[in-house]
């Protein structure tokens, strides 16, 4: 099974309350990330974002720091939503390239720091996310700041019916209704890549970086700040 963002309007519609539904702290998030970004870079520099995420991600960082951002998404309907947030939040387009691709697509940089919020387990552990990962660390500098943040389970696991259930559970109490519960659900059990942390931090380290610290957890989703190894 896979998701096609274009072909799902009314998935794509929702997806600003999405997050925010079944993710604990999902502000919160953007808020840590861009402390982290300000101690390690200061706050100006360029960022390159793997997947637009409906522009959340970049309106809420831009508005603590002065950098300049990358994006690509293979959705233009993600890239659409992207660019409207980003315009609605007040946030000067010309600080913002909006690209339709893949992470190989992305322009060299190099980029002082990168990120990749709910975007990488749409990538198979079959090769594909070791590349997207290897094409983020050859996009940014030495000792750059890759933040990352997305579910992580082990899917072949009797546990993750609980684990996936709790989540769902979760976004219901939030008030998700309950036909985007049930594709929720389906989404994370059928769709995305979801990988044991061990098995994250195997593939970060053969991409090249370092992991740091895990700088959020809310049930099954983690956020990690790592390194790009000089």
């Amino acid at each position: 099974m896979t998701w096609d963002f274009d072909a799902d309007p009314a998935f794509v519609a929702t997806y600003e309350k999405g997050p925010r539904w079944f993710i604990p702290g999902y502000d919160a998030i953007h808020t840590m990330a861009a402390a982290l970004l300000i101690q390690r870079i200061g706050k100006s520099g360029s960022i390159l974002v793997a997947g637009a995420g409906g522009g959340a991600e970049i309106a809420a960082l831009a508005k603590h720091g002065r950098w300049t951002f990358c994006s690509v998404d293979p959705s233009e309907q993600m890239l659409g939503l992207a660019q409207y947030v980003i315009q609605r939040e007040g946030i000067d387009l010309e600080r913002v390239t909006l690209l339709r691709g893949f992470i190989p697509d992305a322009p060299d940089g190099p980029f002082d720091g990168a990120t990749c919020f709910l975007t990488m387990p749409f990538l198979s552990d079959d090769g594909t996310r070791l590349e997207g990962l290897r094409a983020i660390r050859r996009r940014v500098k030495p000792g750059a700041p890759f933040l990352m943040v997305h579910a992580t389970a082990d899917q072949r696991a009797a546990s993750f019916n609980d684990v996936l259930a709790l989540y769902c559970l979760n976004g219901q109490l939030n008030g998700a209704p309950d036909d985007v519960v049930k594709r929720a659900g389906e989404m994370n059990r059928d769709v995305l890549c979801i990988l044991p942390e061990a098995r994250e931090r195997e593939l970060l380290s053969q991409a090249g970086f370092a992991i740091l610290d895990v700088f959020y957890q809310g049930l099954m989703v983690k956020g990690w700040i790592c390194e790009a190894a000089s």
